[in-house]
């Protein structure tokens, strides 16, 4: 078959990220401003993905990120319902099976980002669930 791949011919930028991708920058960045290091982005398995997974001294924080450009389908935090939550508690377990990594306490923190004309507001739960 001749012509172009099929990602060109649906349109796509290939240099733009997807908004999960943006969310995730921005949600690092904004991490890394309050003292957290990066362990781990987008760990998949099976069972799911955990956006980022990082360190604030030795505690191993387990980050779910959700982007809204707008509260037409509601606030960005309430995307992490009790099945998302037992979904990455299940990869979280994978994830410390699998790395055994070292850690004092963990926990499971959320932000959500939302992004729309009047800017960038970035609201970041800690221990979320």
């Amino acid at each position: 078959m001749s012509g172009p791949p099929p990602q060109l011919r649906r349109g796509g930028r290939l240099k733009d990220k997807s908004p999960g991708a943006r969310g995730e920058a921005l949600a690092l960045r904004y991490l890394v401003g309050h003292g957290y290091t990066l362990v781990e982005r987008n760990y998949r398995t099976r069972r799911g993905e955990i956006d980022l997974i990082v360190r604030q001294d030795d505690t191993l924080v387990f980050v779910e990120v959700k982007l809204r450009r707008g509260t037409g389908f509601g606030d960005p935090l309430e995307a992490v319902t009790p099945r998302k939550q037992k979904t990455l508690r299940s990869v979280a377990e994978h994830y410390l099976y699998a790395r055994k990594p070292r850690f004092d306490t963990l926990r499971f923190d959320v932000i959500g980002i939302l992004a729309d004309r009047s800017g960038v507001r970035v609201h970041h739960v800690e221990d979320a669930f």
